[in-house]
């Protein structure tokens, strides 16, 4: 009985050394440290906080939705219709390069307004500690070299 009282508190490789071997080759094995340390070796290491990974990845494109909100209201401005006019026409499947050919807009013309009214924008992100300033010239030298967001409407992941 006092046997089995001690196996409960031991580490499973110690129990099961006590099993194995005798409580005499057990109690040697422990003295001399082998079995704690085979025992600290095979007890996984801790898992990480699950809320706090849970936080960082909710908080990790935090970015890019401002971002996003920041060409959505500058495209609007340029194209000269309410932000949310632009988005339910992106829903219903038009495309930025459609409603800049309406306003008889070419693509550069479209890139050099667009430009210039997200600068002011990505400049508060920036100023907020929002964004990085190699973010901001990363966009607008995209958006200048054509890769205009939405141009050819919205693409969503199947």
């Amino acid at each position: 009985m006092q046997l089995e009282e001690e196996m409960c508190t031991m580490t499973p490789f110690a129990a099961a050394a006590v099993k194995i071997l005798g409580s005499g080759a057990a109690a040697a094995l422990l003295s001399v440290g082998v079995a704690g340390t085979l025992a600290q070796a095979a007890t996984p290491s801790p898992t990480p906080n699950t809320s706090t990974t849970a936080a960082s990845s909710a908080d990790r494109h935090a970015d890019r939705k401002l971002v996003r909100q920041a060409v959505l209201e500058s495209e609007a401005d340029v194209l000269g219709i309410p932000e949310g006019t632009l988005i339910a026409n992106l829903k219903k499947g038009q495309k930025v390069s459609d409603l800049a050919n309406d306003r008889h807009m070419t693509k550069d013309e479209f890139a050099k307004k667009l430009v210039a009214n997200l600068k002011p924008r990505l400049e508060q992100l920036v100023d907020h500690k929002q964004l990085t300033q190699a973010q901001a010239d990363r966009i607008l030298d995209r958006i200048s070299n054509g890769k205009i967001p939405f141009w050819d409407g919205i693409h969503r992941r199947k």
